[in-house]
């Protein structure tokens, strides 16, 4: 019996797209990852296998290597070959990779297939950071949701009460039965006095989020913060980022106000 014209161009479509070498999107498992890199900046293979183990989309280490061997290959996904230190490969999303985001609905206004200018390779250390402080929830049970500073900012550009600032991570934690929300930004380097003005008065104004961590790379960073934001009302603390990662809501926390500190969970009740 031969097929007819339709069954016969249904199974030479069937063809096309299991040919060899050819890459067949698996929409339930490609998108979350390349929405996670996209939405990271920047990440380390051992930090996304952990964010994808976490949100269920991945359990085999096999088939996540496997995965992001095809989509670096398809020119979807760039590993940073001028980067070392992180202890694994690091990636990047490509132009093409946001297109095929984009192609299956996963749109952000701030970093878009046409966007000038992808992620500089200067924020990778900032992003890593970021990524680690998500895992160490993630892996602790805590983490309920986290939404990226590409998120946030998409957010602020289309919402008619927007965050007063593009926060680094916007993060709905677990304290015991409940769940509270603050705002997180990590501050690797020290910046201007003119841009600590500005966020200061961002903070000030800032009325959707009560409560905003601030994460330092060091000790003299963390000291420089609580002076700049000393006149702050906007419930504002600060910690070392390396003790955050050990200690979590456990972490004590300084603010304006109480020099002394306090576990951060206590401040986020």
């Amino acid at each position: 019996m031969q097929r007819s014209a339709c069954s016969k161009n249904k199974f030479e479509k069937f063809l096309m797209r299991y040919a060899k070498n050819g890459l067949v999107i698996q929409v339930g498992r490609d998108v979350p990852l390349l929405r996670q890199i996209r939405n990271s900046k920047f990440i380390s293979h051992d930090q996304l296998f952990d964010l994808m183990r976490f949100g269920g989309w991945e359990r085999s280490r096999d088939s996540f290597n496997w995965r992001l061997r095809r989509l670096v290959k398809a020119g979807y996904l760039a590993v940073c070959d001028e980067f070392f230190g992180a202890g694994s490969a690091v990636y990047r999303i490509t132009r093409d990779g946001i297109h095929l985001l984009e192609h299956h609905g996963e749109f952000s206004t701030v970093l878009q297939s046409n966007t000038q200018h992808l992620p500089h390779p200067a924020q990778i250390f900032h992003a890593l950071q970021l990524n680690s402080v998500q895992v160490a929830l993630a892996n602790q049970n805590l983490l309920s949701t986290w939404q990226s500073e590409i998120e946030v900012a998409s957010f602020n550009t289309i919402s008619s009460a927007p965050y007063q600032k593009d926060y680094d991570a916007i993060v709905e934690v677990w304290v015991g039965a409940k769940t509270a929300r603050f705002a997180l930004e990590y501050e690797r380097t020290l910046k201007s006095v003119k841009h600590y003005e500005r966020i200061r008065d961002a903070l000030q104004r800032e009325h959707r989020i009560m409560c905003i961590l601030y994460l330092s790379s060091g000790i003299e960073v963390l000291v420089h913060l609580l002076h700049e934001f000393q006149s702050v009302a906007t419930n504002v603390a600060f910690a070392n980022a390396k003790d955050f990662g050990q200690s979590l809501l456990d972490t004590r926390v300084l603010t304006p106000g109480n020099l002394a500190g306090m576990p951060f969970r206590e401040l986020l009740q």
